[in-house]
């Protein structure tokens, strides 16, 4: 085995894309790499990497596609591992496995969490009362393939539960692609009588208590809840709302880790987009430049510059808006997709 190699990087690379095949794992040893990727809101977020941390492991040694994208700011030297090599590096160093774990540990119940809000529940209930409610968030949502498939699978492990009348009523509706029906009452959460559940409660209760536990200790009033919150209620397009959590975001004072300190910066680049999404473009001008001020090295300094373009623009000021834009195609990596957008609004506008 011959070991990990060293490749060096010019300002702007792409160390990989989303979705890349992923087969190796990195290690920045000097300059500035960026992860861009996009959370269980479909908010996009930032993450700079750490000299000497490892980048890249979780899709490697799982084998799936990179979920984030990795881009050099700068210039910058990592080292290359393959899996095999990674795996003997590490075999020995405890300290780095129990590290990773409470990093993956700590993704995974902030996933769960956030799962736990999409699907409108603030902690887990019985099992079978969590597929039922899974089902009816697809059905809602107009996925009715997979509602059916989950009501099925109530019917299959819960042939005498508590919401079998119903799970029959909304499959079948569901299979013939019927809009969810106005008319049925709110699914309400009863407690299962007995143990004739079958295996599948018996597996699902052993995953559901340690997130019970887990979810009870998560402090709703945390950046990262907050943060959450008002990136789902942008996403629900709740612009008012939005603006007013984020603002809070941006004023917290307590942010303990380097995760925290990134939301609290993002806040005030997403009240400026949220108040363009309101077409409150003098709002959205004094938010993003407040940005430019506040984090004049940020790592949505680009996008921001790229959004106050935008607002400039459509409150009228098309001269002023083509020197911002102009700027954002002159800010490194200069090919990536803000900057062709930069640069088709300067065609367009010509």
């Amino acid at each position: 085995m011959s070991g990990p190699i060293v490749r060096n990087y010019k300002g702007g690379s792409i160390v990989y894309f989303e979705k890349d095949k992923a087969e190796d794992i990195f290690v920045l040893q000097k300059g500035r790499v960026v992860l861009t990727y996009t959370n269980i809101n479909g908010v996009e977020l930032k993450e700079d990497v750490k000299l000497g941390e490892f980048f890249g492991v979780k899709s490697a040694i799982g084998r799936y596609p990179r979920e984030e994208t990795a881009q050099v700011i700068g210039a910058a030297t990592v080292l290359v591992f393959k899996v095999p090599e990674f795996e003997k590096f590490v075999s020995d160093k405890t300290h780095l496995i129990i590290k990773m774990l409470k990093v993956f540990s700590s993704q995974l119940r902030q996933v769960h969490r956030q799962v736990r809000e999409i699907l409108g529940q603030g902690e887990a209930k019985n099992p079978a009362f969590e597929l039922m409610n899974v089902a009816e968030v697809y059905y809602k949502n107009g996925n009715f393939e997979h509602a059916a498939y989950a009501f099925e699978k109530y019917l299959q492990h819960y042939p005498d539960g508590m919401y079998t009348d119903r799970a029959r009523q909304l499959v079948d509706l569901a299979r013939k692609k019927t809009p969810f029906p106005l008319t049925i009452q709110e699914l309400v959460y009863k407690p299962e009588p007995g143990a004739q559940a079958g295996k599948l409660q018996e597996m699902l209760k052993t995953m559901a208590v340690p997130a019970q536990n887990s979810g009870s200790s998560i402090d709703p009033n945390s950046i990262l809840s907050q943060y959450d919150k008002a990136s789902t209620l942008m996403n629900a397009g709740k612009y008012a709302e939005s603006i007013d959590l984020f603002k809070t975001v941006s004023e917290r004072t307590d942010s303990v880790t380097q995760e925290e300190e990134q939301f609290v910066e993002n806040s005030l680049f997403y009240m400026g987009k949220s108040s363009f999404k309101a077409k409150d473009y003098p709002g959205a001008i004094a938010h993003f430049s407040n940005f430019i001020k506040k984090y004049p090295k940020g790592l949505l300094l680009k996008e921001n510059l790229y959004h106050l373009a935008l607002a400039t623009e459509a409150s009228g000021e098309k001269e002023k808006a083509k020197q911002l834009f102009q700027k954002v195609t002159q800010m490194p990596p200069l090919d990536d997709s803000i900057s062709e957008d930069a640069k088709s609004k300067l065609k367009g506008g010509k």
